[in-house]
Order: C-alpha cells, then structure tokens, then sequence
C-alpha cells in the first residue's frame, strides 16, 4: 500500500482549479503531466515568459517563491537590421 501525504496549502495560496494555484501575488503554478510524470510549472507575475521555474512537487513549487531562489531575467531581443552591428553607420 502506498500512502502518499501531501503539505497543507500555506495561507497565501488558493487551489484554483484542479492542477491549477496562485497566491495573493498573483504567481501561478501548473501542473502538468509529461509521460506519467508531475511537473509544477511556476510563473511569476508580471513575467513575459510562460514559466520561470520547473519543480518536481507542489512543495518546491511553493518554495520557488517563497524564498525567491530564481532570477528574473528580461528576454533576450534578437537583433533587428536596424540594430545589428553590420548597419550601423560609422
């Protein structure tokens, strides 16, 4: 028999859907499962990426913003014709 328990919700967070959470930031963590394997995407607010952070359970997802362990980076922007090194005028 295998007997699996799960940490409660900390106060901040609302379950909001079945593999759905977010916290009273706005942070939001997906789970999803990829060949019969649980992932918790983790996106923070405001990020224009689709996640910032990957966990392997629903704890160390909630750790991901509790402690603030990821760096937001800006994206990286391609460079345009106007803007690459080959055009720019001497």
């Amino acid at each position: 028999m295998n007997i699996s328990f799960r940490a409660p919700l900390t106060s901040h967070w609302q379950h909001i859907h079945a593999d759905w959470w977010q916290d009273d930031q706005g942070n939001d963590i997906h789970r999803v499962e990829i060949d019969d394997e649980a992932l918790y995407h983790c996106h923070f607010a405001g990020s224009p990426l689709p996640w910032n952070a990957v966990a392997t359970s629903l704890d160390e997802a909630m750790a991901v913003f509790d402690t603030g362990s990821v760096e937001l980076h800006e994206p990286i922007q391609e460079p345009t014709p106007e803007r690459s090194p080959r055009n720019r005028r001497r």
